[in-house]
């Protein structure tokens, strides 16, 4: 299968993520979610080989406690790394307005999965492309407060 636009844009995210962690942690935004109007946590997880911590910022929604996150990453053909780092050990920290929050991650599935998604998708359109670009359903994971 041949590398799409999404998965070359991966050396750019690379570069770009440690800095808008940072952004999040100190002022619990980043330059980017204020552009897209879009709130964004930092996800801490275990890196399933390393075993080193791994942070990703993530566009995020909430609800009611949980917040919803979507392994989009731009619409790449490649399953995200912190998606993968989840399915192997799903308990991780979301870092959000300044909080570190321990959570544990729930891939959905079935008809729960279809119906968030569908709510998703009409508070991110965008994501919906993001989908057709990878030519896959894209994981829509819950991640459950452990407090």
């Amino acid at each position: 299968m041949g590398r799409n636009r999404a998965d070359r844009m991966r050396p750019v995210r690379r570069l770009v993520g440690p800095i808008e962690a940072a952004e999040i942690r100190r002022f619990g935004r980043s330059g980017l979610g204020l552009v897209f109007r879009t709130p964004v946590l930092v996800l801490e997880t275990t890196g399933r080989r390393s075993g080193a911590t791994r942070s990703t910022p993530l566009a995020f929604h909430r609800d009611g406690d949980d917040l919803l996150v979507v392994g989009g990453a731009g619409g790449q053909t490649a399953t995200a790394d912190w998606v993968r780092n989840l399915r192997a050990d799903p308990e991780a920290i979301a870092v959000v307005d300044r909080e570190r929050r321990p959570v544990r991650a729930v891939e959905l599935a079935g008809a729960e999965r279809e119906e968030t998604w569908a709510a998703l998708v009409r508070v991110w359109p965008r994501i919906a492309t993001y989908e057709r670009r990878a030519g896959r359903p894209l994981p829509v994971i819950r991640l459950a407060d452990r407090r």
